[in-house]
């Protein structure tokens, strides 16, 4: 059983596991966590060398556990993993000075963009993903785990790792078929497979403009705006990227009278670049996030 190194660290005021796990719960991203109690457990790192990752509320701290780094590493995953560095106060000024998310800084105060370990991660989500829904691409990431990736032994508990990409590469066309991938999402990843040794660092993508960063992950075969946009909010932590494209934006935009669901997706972008220039991936959770709540307690 593998010994883990215990540490601690003071989260900001406006921060919350509760939030986050609730995220978590309702989003493609939860094959790749583990719920041990309270504590929230995953894989962290670059694809080739991760390490597993414990966190959960203890007092006014968060205990950290880490399984393969020492603790200066570990809070520094965690202030990662949970986008701490990112000042919500200011998204929350801009959303009591709009309607269409007026009131969610309370009703989902301390939520927080939960980050993919790295970008070859994010992008392997998004390819997955493409219009599917959350249980479908869950359903095909488990199987891509359980014959090609592997676990890290927590202190006793196994965490989920993705394949890494030289086995998503080994995997072959036909491998990745076999786990209900389509033809062309299977060459996508192998795509990005071959792609992450010489993939741009995230401080490349972090200091482009979001026009110029897209354009770079759109040259992949497969992908296309939407996944680079998913890709960069989720891997790279921009907090400026609207996905002006996913469904439920649209469709949350309409819901709330802001967009109509057939307007140009140029109109979408426009009403983000009003609101929340700076802050468009907050904007995309904090809509995703106040629709499937409100959708959740009308079937409920």
């Amino acid at each position: 059983m593998a010994r883990g190194v215990r540490t601690f660290l003071r989260p900001p005021r406006l921060a919350s596991l509760e939030r986050a796990r609730e995220q978590l719960a309702s989003s493609s991203r939860s094959t790749v966590f583990v719920q041990d109690g309270e504590r929230l457990l995953r894989a962290w790192g670059p694809p080739e060398r991760p390490f597993a990752l414990a966190v959960e509320p203890s007092s006014d701290r968060w205990a950290v556990e880490a399984y393969g780094v020492g603790p200066v590493a570990a809070r520094r995953a965690v202030r990662e993993l949970f986008s701490l560095e990112d000042d919500l106060g200011a998204f929350y000024r801009r959303v009591r000075n709009e309607p269409v998310l007026r009131g969610t800084e309370r009703r989902f105060r301390g939520l927080r963009l939960p980050r993919d370990a790295n970008l070859y991660e994010a992008l392997l989500h998004a390819i997955v993903g493409q219009q599917l829904s959350v249980a479908s691409a869950n359903a095909i990431t488990r199987r891509l785990v359980a014959r090609f990736g592997r676990s890290l032994d927590a202190g006793g508990i196994d965490v989920p790792v993705l394949p890494a990409p030289d086995e998503l590469v080994s995997a072959g066309a036909s491998g990745l078929r076999s786990v209900g991938l389509s033809r062309a999402k299977a060459r996508a990843l192998l795509g990005i497979g071959a792609w992450s040794s010489r993939a741009p660092t995230l401080g490349q993508l972090r200091r482009a403009s979001a026009d110029d960063a897209r354009a770079e992950l759109e040259r992949l075969p497969g992908v296309g705006p939407w996944s680079a946009e998913n890709a960069l909010l989720r891997g790279a932590g921009r907090t400026d990227i609207f996905v002006a494209g996913d469904l439920g934006v649209r469709v949350a935009l309409e819901r709330f009278g802001a967009v109509a669901r057939e307007a140009p997706e140029s109109d979408a972008r426009a009403w983000a670049a009003r609101h929340y220039a700076g802050w468009g991936s907050y904007a995309t959770l904090y809509l995703w996030r106040r629709l499937v709540t409100e959708v959740a307690a009308r079937a409920g």
